[in-house]
C-alpha cells in the first residue's frame, strides 16, 4: 500500500481541530485591569491589561485586538486614539473623557461612562467568534483625577460616571469672603452617601443609575430624597428611600438574604467536553505528525 500523502493529513488533521473547536470556543482573552489617570483638561490616560490564554494565543492578529479594545473603551464623540500596545497591555489616549466645569470653589470634574460588553458584541459579530470568546471587563478598574482623587471599582461590566469637585483654595477664600458681606453663610450645595452592605461588593445603585459597588462614600449626591438599590448575584434585591443633607454625609447599611438556587447545577455539557477532548487530541496528533 502506497504512503499517504503527508500534507493531506496534515489539512485533514486541521480541519477536524477547527470542526470540532467550532463546537467549543476557547477562551481566549481575559480583561485584567484598567488604569484611568484624568488630566487637568479632561483627557485621560488609560492602561490596559489583560491576558491571552489558549492554544491560538499568537494567532489573535495584533489588528484585531486593536480594534476591538478602541470599540470597548470609547467613552466620547473622540474615538480613542491607541499609544502603544503589546500582547499583554494597551495605553490608550481617551479625548474629552471627563467635563471640565468652574464652580464658586473650584473645578468640578464629570467622567464619562464606559460599556465593556461593547467590545465583546463586536468579536461576537467578527468572523472567529466560533472559536474565540473574550471577556472585556476588567477585575479591577481605578479612575485618579488630577488631585489625585481615586475610585476603585471591582468586577463590572460598565463604569459609572464619577463627579467629583477639586478646591481651590483662592476661590474658595472668594466665595467665603463675598458671603461674609452679604451676612450669608455658605454652604455645600450637595451632600454624600456612605454605604456598607452584607455580603460585601454588592452593586450600588441611586436613582436606576449604578455608582459602585459597597463598602463605598459617594459625594456630589444633590440634597433630596434618593432611591438606593442594593443587588447581588444570588442574593434577594434591597431598596430603600433616603434623604441626603446639603453639607452633611448619610451613612445606612443593608442586609441582602442569600437565595438557595431552586435546580441542581447541570453536569458540562457535550460541547465543552468535546472541545477538551479535541483540543488534547489536536495536540497529541501534531505532534506526532512532526516526529
Amino acid at each position: 500500500m502506497s504512503e499517504s500523502n503527508p500534507m493531506l493529513s496534515r489539512c485533514t488533521l486541521l480541519f477536524i481541530c477547527a470542526v470540532l473547536l467550532a463546537v467549543a470556543p476557547v477562551h481566549a482573552f481575559t480583561a485584567e485591569s484598567l488604569d484611568i489617570t484624568v488630566a487637568k483638561d479632561g483627557d485621560a490616560t488609560a492602561t490596559f491589561r489583560f491576558a491571552l490564554e489558549g492554544l491560538i494565543e499568537n494567532a489573535i492578529p495584533q489588528s484585531m485586538l486593536e480594534e476591538q479594545l478602541v470599540k470597548g473603551l470609547s467613552s466620547s464623540s473622540e474615538p480613542p486614539q491607541l499609544i502603544s500596545m503589546d500582547r499583554s497591555s494597551a495605553t490608550i489616549l481617551l479625548k474629552k473623557f471627563s467635563l471640565v466645569n468652574d464652580v464658586p470653589t473650584g473645578t468640578e470634574y464629570v467622567t464619562s461612562t464606559m460599556d465593556f460588553k461593547k467590545a465583546e458584541i463586536a468579536l461576537q459579530s467578527s468572523a472567529v467568534s466560533s472559536v474565540i470568546t473574550a471577556d472585556f471587563s476588567p477585575s479591577i478598574v481605578t479612575v485618579t483625577l488630577p488631585d489625585n482623587y481615586a475610585r476603585t471599582f471591582n468586577n463590572v461590566d460598565s463604569l459609572p460616571s464619577i463627579t467629583h469637585t477639586i478646591v481651590d483654595p483662592v476661590k474658595a477664600a472668594a466665595a467665603k469672603a463675598a458671603a461674609a458681606k452679604t451676612g450669608s453663610a455658605v454652604s455645600a450645595a450637595n451632600g454624600a452617601i456612605k454605604v456598607t452592605a452584607s455580603p460585601e461588593d454588592a452593586e450600588v445603585w441611586i436613582d436606576n443609575v449604578y455608582v459602585g459597588n459597597a463598602p463605598s462614600t459617594f459625594d456630589e449626591i444633590s440634597a433630596g430624597s434618593h432611591t438606593l438599590r442594593f443587588q447581588k448575584d444570588g442574593y434577594s434585591t434591597v431598596s430603600k428611600q433616603v434623604n441626603v443633607t446639603a453639607g452633611k454625609t448619610l451613612t445606612t447599611k443593608v442586609v441582602l438574604m442569600y437565595v438557595a438556587p431552586t435546580s441542581t447545577p447541570a453536569s458540562p455539557g457535550f460541547s465543552v467536553l468535546a472541545g477538551m477532548i479535541a483540543l488534547a487530541g489536536c495536540t497529541v496528533l501534531w505532534s506526532s505528525r512532526r516526529h
